[in-house]
């Protein structure tokens, strides 16, 4: 059974936006400045495409992130989705990090509940893996807090606080 036939569509948006809402919330935990903010948005599309190569046999993951040619149009089509995604928020009243949090661990059980419903327990398990994963590469790939790239820290208090809150609504 295909994924369309699988989910209804409001399912799958859920189930498909969920990993760049996670990577746009880590990306905006803390102020990297804009090198720092650049670094994060490709650790986001390499973090989104590595699960592709990662869990090459789990049916949401390859359905979820766009083929590319190369880096280059991966990034294109990710800033795309993001952009995109950011226009749904918008629409839905979300302006600030905290609707987006808030946003987020209000999907978190609907999509677990959505995926339960149709989808092994290992496809589940490796969803949630590669969420992690990629707020974890986005959280290691900017300092937070440094001043023309002196001082700061790769991970931050508030990536680390929002990592154990995610990892906590994922894995529980």
């Amino acid at each position: 059974m295909c994924l369309e036939e699988k989910y209804n569509s409001d399912a799958w948006i859920r189930i498909r936006r969920l990993p760049y809402l996670v990577a746009m919330a880590m990306e905006g935990a803390g102020r990297s400045g804009i090198a720092g903010s650049a670094s994060e948005r490709l650790a986001m599309a390499r973090g989104l495409a590595d699960g592709l190569n990662t869990f090459p046999d789990n049916p949401l993951i390859q359905a979820i992130v766009p083929e590319a040619a190369n880096e280059n149009q991966q990034l294109a089509d990710t800033s795309a989705q993001h952009d995109e995604i950011m226009d749904c928020l918008t629409d839905l009243g979300i302006r600030d990090h905290s609707g987006l949090l808030s946003h987020i661990f209000k999907l978190i059980p609907i999509v677990l509940s959505d995926l339960k419903a149709h989808e092994t327990p290992e496809t589940i398990k490796e969803y949630r893996t590669w969420i992690l994963g990629l707020a974890e590469k986005i959280a290691n790939a900017g300092k937070e807090g440094s001043v023309w790239g002196f001082g700061g820290e790769w991970f931050s208090e508030k990536e680390r606080d929002f990592f154990r809150m995610l990892f906590k609504a994922l894995m529980d």
